[in-house]
């Protein structure tokens, strides 16, 4: 089985090599005649094969992570040809301005491939643009007599060079950002227990997870996270009584607002604050556990560890567009609870969580 597997990845490889060999791309330098390997017609001397298509894919440009429909063009070299009789400067500049037509082609057609406003309005753009294209070459070829004209081929010449200088290859819109942003996160924290809870419970690991928002650069979250300890003490508020020795869940559930002190492309430092509640209750598969709920206030300090920014820019799910990152957050905060006078204390907290992070955007 693994040897049936490297063939088919050696077979698939090689392939893909294969049909590189045929392609040659404009930026791949000027027509030369090794590019025709064809076989020249009966009824055609010369015939230059291309193709013009998108696909889904992602490109890396200044560090951002670009993913949507990407126009593609290139000369199929196995199937263009010149005949012999016909291989000289006149008739090479006159294929070249073709080359040149097909690559001003594929530049605008990522550019509105760009400002899509949905996935679905592709198909009908990329038909549209091979049959502006195909009314350009058939111009040329009628103005300049298929190339016979040799001051016509050179007007053209200079008419798509000046084009492709002013088109750039790749170029991301100026998209309107949203105000919010949202995200979600999950991870761990250890706690260590202070005051009265120190002598009750013992140092926790819990599980952590909730989502944020934010609006300008205030940063909302809404965050939770579950554990349970040991008791070293009886456990007792209200009607919750529980033994030392057994165990008690402990959840917490917070709102906070934050700021960003300091930001860039890779790193986020963000103090916080924050009120909510802390809970404690019994364990086990009893049906009716007793719980007792208090208030907790925290603050703390977020260092988010941001990946590459990803943008999304062509509408798929929901015609959305959007842009947004990954990070790996270390967090440390404080929360202060009081139960009643025998139970009141401190914990603080440090965690490692993993979170993303997106805004929408659209066009201007």
């Amino acid at each position: 089985m693994k040897k049936r597997f490297i063939l088919i990845l050696i077979l698939a490889t090689s392939l893909q090599l294969t049909a590189q060999e045929y392609r040659k791309y404009w930026k791949d330098g000027k027509l030369t005649w090794n590019d025709f390997q064809g076989t020249h017609t009966k009824n055609s001397t010369t015939n230059l094969a291309y193709t013009l298509s998108y696909h889904t894919d992602k490109k890396l440009l200044d560090n951002v992570l670009y993913f949507g429909l990407f126009a593609d063009a290139y000369m199929d070299k196995a199937l263009s040809f010149t005949h012999p009789n016909f291989r000289n400067n006149a008739n090479l500049a006159y294929n070249q301005v073709i080359f040149n037509l097909i690559e001003i082609s594929k530049r605008k057609l990522q550019k509105e491939l760009m400002l899509l406003d949905n996935i679905y309005q592709s198909s009908s753009l990329l038909m549209d643009t091979k049959s502006q294209l195909q009314k350009r070459i058939l111009d040329f070829q009628e103005e300049s007599n298929n190339g016979l004209m040799s001051e016509i081929t050179e007007k053209w010449k200079l008419i798509t060079e000046k084009e492709l200088a002013e088109i750039p290859i790749f170029n991301l819109p100026d998209y309107k950002k949203s105000n919010w942003t949202y995200g979600l996160y999950g991870g761990l924290n250890y706690g260590i227990q202070a005051g009265d809870f120190k002598d009750i419970f013992n140092n926790t690991l819990a599980l952590s997870f909730g989502f944020e928002f934010s609006y300008h650069r205030v940063l909302l979250g809404l965050n939770m996270s579950l554990t349970n300890s040991k008791l070293n003490k009886d456990l007792q508020d209200n009607l919750l009584f529980i033994p030392k020795g057994e165990k008690s869940t402990i959840s917490m559930f917070n709102l906070t607002v934050g700021y960003p002190l300091y930001e860039t492309n890779k790193l986020k430092i963000a103090p916080f604050v924050g009120y909510g509640s802390t809970a404690l209750g019994e364990t086990g598969d009893k049906k009716n556990k007793t719980e007792t709920t208090t208030s907790t206030s925290i603050f703390g300090l977020n260092f988010d560890f941001k990946n590459r920014k990803r943008v999304n820019f062509t509408p798929m799910l929901l015609n959305i567009r959007e842009e947004g990152n990954s990070y790996i957050r270390a967090q440390f905060f404080m929360a202060k609870s009081n139960f009643n006078p025998n139970l009141s204390g401190y914990s603080f907290h440090i965690g490692i969580a993993y979170g993303i992070e997106g805004r929408f955007l659209s066009k201007k």
